[in-house]
């Protein structure tokens, strides 16, 4: 009777597996697919991948066998971080609907431990080419109306939001969707044509999105990957933004020398939000006032600016998470990014030696540009709340830290 059990039991895992295998693997291209078009779609796709993944981990008995490195235990010091600000938070009820926020970081472990065939991983990384350009086109459309240009949308201050509701979200994604083609880009053999158009139609939305941040960010991002790539292609860098400078128009090139502008408006908005923020840290200096609970507290403390009344949020991921989560929290915080290059850099050197190295190291360098761009884009945007944008950031940083096994295929 006991062997009928066990002999029924293993049969239907045997059948199961398969089945969550196709549940898993049609999540993950379904979450690429609308990353940049529906968050709900998305975040679905990522609950079901995700609860597949634990089924059959279960099923399979296969629980010692998930990968986890010091990126992993970093952000488990982040998340029992911002845990403990909940609970000491000001507005205990405010800051534990956020909580949820937390859950987002699975992505990164589910897609590190899902992806396992390196022709899989190319396919989705692939993707995430495909649907940003998908995204600038939609972003780029609006600017063929003359209308749009009539009613002053792009010169009279809005910005297009393609697939998103909000300027900055649109263009994060945009920014981190060029930084992964660029990688590719430049570190594929052989060079690929539609990489190249790609890349070139994204580029050109991400100027037009009129958003300094991401440009920052993506400026930083392509000096980092031509840095790896040819150091003596560096000084292209410079002439292009030269070549920017002297074709784009007047809204463009005013935007980009505001950089150097110390008196510019919305830099002055930001000094005096840090500064007000730096007056609520200094009284929560530990665990922080609570999870976006500058709403419940700005009050208490002078505003003669009027700006911490008008946006609530800080405008930089650093001075949020340090008033939000306090010294605990951001200083777990930067550790998961210390960890995932110091991880990037070993797994460069590791590959150096492979000759199949065409595929994953365009991954690993495309993955840690537009990682890169994200925490330089966050010190001027709170985009750390930004769901959007953080959960690619986290798919990215998994297939980056996926351990794939090799495949047949001629690359």
């Amino acid at each position: 009777m006991e062997k009928f059990l066990r002999d029924t039991n293993s049969s239907e895992v045997n059948h199961m597996v398969p089945v969550l295998d196709k549940v898993i693997q049609f999540s993950l291209f379904t979450f690429v697919v609308f990353s940049m078009f529906s968050i709900s779609v998305t975040q679905i796709s990522f609950a079901i991948g995700a609860i597949a993944s634990l089924l059959k981990t279960h099923l399979t008995k296969s629980w010692k066998e998930l990968r986890g490195n010091y990126v992993g235990i970093a952000v488990l010091c982040f998340c029992l971080a911002c845990v403990l600000s909940i609970i000491t938070a000001v507005d205990f009820g405010s800051s534990l609907k956020l909580l949820k926020k937390l859950l987002q970081f699975i992505i990164l472990f589910w897609v590190a431990n899902a992806v396992q065939d390196e022709k899989q991983r190319d396919l989705l990384f692939k993707l995430v080419i495909v649907t940003g350009v998908a995204s600038a086109l939609n972003g780029i459309l609006p600017l063929i109306n003359p209308s749009f240009f009539s009613q002053g949308s792009l010169y009279g201050g809005a910005r297009i939001i393609g697939t998103m509701s909000v300027p900055s979200t649109f263009s994060g994604i945009i920014m981190i969707a060029g930084l992964a083609t660029l990688g590719r880009l430049l570190f594929h053999k052989p060079k690929e044509y539609w990489v190249i158009g790609s890349m070139g139609v994204i580029a050109l939305c991400l100027l037009l999105s009129i958003t300094r941040q991401a440009w920052l960010g993506f400026f930083i991002g392509t000096v980092f990957l031509v840095f790896f790539w040819n150091k003596k292609y560096f000084l292209l860098v410079p002439i292009l933004l030269m070549v920017v400078l002297l074709f784009s128009s007047d809204t463009i090139t005013n935007r980009i020398h505001s950089f150097t502008n110390l008196k510019d408006t919305s830099l002055q908005a930001r000094i005096f939000l840090w500064k007000g923020g730096w007056e609520i840290f200094k009284d929560h200096p530990v665990t922080g006032c609570g999870y976006k609970c500058v709403d419940s507290i700005y009050s208490q403390y002078s505003d003669p600016s009027g700006w911490i009344a008008y946006y609530r949020g800080l405008h930089s991921n650093i001075f949020q998470l340090l008033i939000d989560t306090g010294i605990v929290g951001l200083g777990t915080w930067i550790c998961i990014w210390m960890t995932y290059f110091v991880d990037t850099f070993k797994r460069l050197r590791n590959k150096a030696t492979e000759a199949s190295q065409n595929n994953s190291t365009g991954i690993l360098m495309g993955a840690s540009a537009a990682v890169l761009a994200f925490l330089v884009g966050g010190v001027f945007e709170s985009s750390f709340y930004d769901s959007e944008v953080t959960m690619l950031v986290y798919f990215l940083m998994g297939l980056s830290l996926a351990q794939t096994k090799e495949t047949s295929e001629v690359k």
